[in-house]
């Protein structure tokens, strides 16, 4: 997290677990609910990585362009099962969330999925730098 000299006198820095957990909370959330926005999470110098269709991972940045892929693949459409998140804080006061559940579609099958973020400080909380 944030070093003591980073955070104004008498505020507490959140612990990795209560960054990690807000922010999955809110993400899968709005991820669910109005796909269309969770680009907002993101910064142009963002990085999403996502398999192409022959298992290549292929790394989106910009948030036009992350929001396209996010749309593309069709996010909204999947009911996501949160069941692990570890979160552990990184270089310079960033941290590291792990996620692990299982996505259910229209199909109702469920499948097991598991996502990384790197969450960078700014002004204001922390953005997605890195999605994988």
């Amino acid at each position: 997290m944030a070093s003591s000299d980073q955070v104004p006198s008498g505020i507490v820095a959140p612990t990795p677990d209560v960054v990690g957990n807000a922010f999955v909370h809110q993400y899968y959330l709005i991820l669910h609910q109005s796909p269309e926005l969770v680009h907002r999470f993101y910064h142009d110098s963002s990085k999403l990585g996502r398999p192409d269709e022959n298992g290549i991972l292929s790394i989106t940045t910009t948030m036009q362009a992350i929001n396209e892929k996010i749309l593309a693949l069709g996010y909204g459409e999947f009911t996501a099962e949160i069941t692990s998140v570890d979160a552990q804080d990184s270089h310079s006061g960033g941290v590291l969330v792990l996620v692990i559940g299982y996505l259910t579609g229209k199909d109702t099958l469920k499948r097991k999925f598991t996502q990384t973020f790197f969450l960078a400080p700014q002004d204001k909380g922390y953005f997605v730098l890195n999605d994988i």
